[in-house]
């Protein structure tokens, strides 16, 4: 079962104003079904909070983990994986399962934060 029921009641996410990592959407993102992430939040900011052997798995040379992706509005869990290239940079794969459906299109936001051991995301707001 993929739905997390009322989880985000229990944590109040749809109110989390603290989503350390953002990141504006690019045509890629959404069209290759993969989220490219950055180096330095995933090194500084997912991997010191992953279990030690999905850390170490990510490390190595084009390594790879399965990690719990939690999406706040729609209060869907995806299992997606994340990558990590040979020239260093980090993907999420899989990413299509969520922004196909919901259209998302590139140039929209959206802020990620890890909790209880997923990582959460929502579409943040034009501002």
């Amino acid at each position: 079962m993929n739905y997390v029921s009322r989880f985000d009641e229990l944590l109040d996410l749809n109110a989390l104003h603290n989503w350390p990592i953002k990141k504006q959407l690019t045509a890629e993102d959404v069209n290759s079904g993969r989220l490219i992430l950055s180096v330095h939040d995933v090194e500084n900011y997912i991997m010191p909070r992953l279990p030690a052997d999905k850390s170490e798995r990510l490390s190595k040379h084009c390594g790879r983990t399965v990690i719990d992706v939690y999406d706040v509005e729609k209060e869907h869990r995806y299992n997606m994986e994340l990558v990590r290239k040979k020239n260093g940079r980090y993907r999420l794969e899989d990413w299509d399962q969520v922004a196909l459906p919901r259209d998302i299109q590139a140039g929209k936001g959206i802020g990620m934060s890890w909790v209880n051991g997923m990582l959460c995301f929502r579409l943040l707001s034009d501002q």
